[in-house]
């Protein structure tokens, strides 16, 4: 999908979306039938903006202040960060139009032309009827306060010490509280990552949260360069496979006799009435 708009301003509005947004810029073009422009780069690879100006000229004010366009950013710190470039550049925020963007602690601001960018700290939209209302970002400081998340996915102590201060840990928070976790640590292969722990607090289950971590993880390594995601989780948890599944997983391998005595695990595990012994790794491309 490609949204295109006439401006008079080609350079400044540019340099709001790629310098200030951070879009990257794919290609430019000059004297087509008068036209010139640049196109952008939105999260997908078949998703541009483009920007044209006319030799005559190109009308270019938004008709109204409900004209927007609405990223979705995945967390507060990179609303944040977004929103400081822009002001560098000149551009404040303003009030939206709609209190609804505000509610949702949204960052509304004009690009050169007047027309409005919407920064959202979530992944993605979704029917949020039903659905806890979180924030997704990486989590900062001391992380031994996340180990009671930690340990409801991982059933071994020792295995848990092992890897518990590994990688990087995104976290989901309601009204200030975490709810849920995804640890990323890097794999063998170049250019892959595991998600190596995953929980959301069990009171919120069916909200969501797992979901919207999974998209925030995959958003974030697409824009590092990460080509693919690998998971591992318990033949036995029927539940889990579903999940990653349905979140475009698919089986890699399976290692047998993953959950022993040597590796912290009890012998009478079960889940889902099937005794604990096996590892089911799965894998997904990140675009």
């Amino acid at each position: 999908m490609r949204i295109a708009r006439p401006t008079d301003r080609l350079d400044e509005v540019v340099r709001f979306y790629r310098d200030g947004l951070g879009l990257p810029e794919l290609a430019r073009f000059d004297g087509h039938a008068g036209y010139s422009g640049v196109i952008l780069g939105l999260p997908g690879a078949d998703h541009h903006l483009e920007f044209t100006r006319h030799e005559r000229g190109s009308p270019g004010p938004a008709p109204t202040l409900d004209n927007l366009l609405v990223l979705y950013l995945g967390g507060t710190s990179a609303v944040e960060r977004a929103a400081a470039r822009l002001v560098a550049l000149g551009h404040p925020t303003v009030v939206a139009e709609n209190p609804y963007w505000t509610e949702h602690r949204a960052v509304t601001v004009e690009d050169p032309d007047g027309w409005r960018v919407v920064l959202v700290p979530r992944a993605g939209f979704q029917d949020t009827s039903g659905e806890a209302d979180v924030a997704i970002d990486w989590h900062e400081g001391d992380r031994a306060s996340l180990r009671p998340l930690f340990s409801l996915a991982e059933d071994s102590a020792s295995e848990l010490d092992s890897y518990f201060m590994a990688g990087r840990v995104l976290v989901a928070r309601s009204g200030g509280d975490v709810v849920g976790h995804l640890q990323l640590v890097v794999a063998d292969a170049p250019g892959h990552v595991e998600i190596k722990n995953m929980a959301v607090r069990e009171d919120l289950h069916g909200r969501g949260i797992g979901r919207l971590l999974i998209r925030t993880a995959l958003a974030r390594l697409a824009g590092e360069g990460v080509s693919t995601v690998l998971v591992a989780t318990a033949s036995a948890d029927v539940g889990n496979l579903r999940f990653y599944q349905r979140m475009g997983f698919r089986m890699r391998s399976v290692e047998r006799d993953a959950f022993t005595e040597a590796t912290g695990y009890r012998p009478d595990l079960h889940v889902d009435g099937i005794a604990l012994r096996d590892r089911v790794w799965l894998d997904r491309d990140v675009a």
